[in-house]
């Protein structure tokens, strides 16, 4: 049983993947990004705490970096311990990941990254390329945690490029951002 912050989740091993880890390319930054994807055994008791993760419950599948956490080997694979708060993500629907399953937890919001480009009176511009806008990362929003409503899904926002977590589902690379790490709102 995990104490306290912490939850055990049971590594779900995707024959795609490399024992268990999610391998993909940041597409900005061409740097390799890892995560697992499990299936959340059980709770700590300050796991639901607000400043860790509200929506988790025993039964549902979480997205967590590899590196949270640690392993517990297990007959059939292994499971990893993590705090709440590492848990980036949940997911309705393990076999079907898009933006309608995947739910961002904690302050998160859920944003579909936008290829660099320009910004051109208010409106994105993504088939133009201008150093000036390499400084920043830009996404729509698609959905929020509670603690993140301010901004409403279609919002375009912009970050620095590092933050937040990213989920790569087929040639779509979305991120789970920290409300705070949103430097400005492109457009309404």
């Amino acid at each position: 049983m995990p104490c306290n912050y912490n939850v055990l989740a049971e590594i779900l091993l995707d024959p795609t993947e490399v024992d268990g880890v999610h391998i993909g390319q940041n597409i900005s930054s061409k740097i390799e990004q890892h995560y697992y994807k499990g299936k959340v055994l059980k709770v700590g008791s300050k796991a639901k705490d607000e400043e860790q993760c509200p929506e988790v419950e025993e039964g549902m599948y979480a997205v967590f970096s590899d590196l949270a956490g640690y392993p517990v080997p297990t007959e059939d694979g292994f499971c990893k311990v993590v705090r709440g708060h590492d848990i980036i993500a949940l997911i309705s629907e393990i076999d079907n990941m898009n933006a309608e399953t995947i739910i961002p937890t904690g302050q998160r919001i859920l944003v579909e990254v936008i290829k660099e480009g320009v910004v051109k009176d208010g409106v994105y511009d993504a088939d133009a390329n201008d150093a000036r806008e390499k400084a920043t990362q830009k996404g729509v929003v698609i959905s929020c945690a509670k603690g993140a409503e301010q901004f409403e899904p279609g919002t375009i926002v912009a970050f620095e490029p590092y933050t937040g977590n990213p989920i790569h589902v087929g040639d779509t690379f979305y991120k789970t951002i920290n409300s705070f790490d949103i430097e400005f709102i492109i457009k309404k």
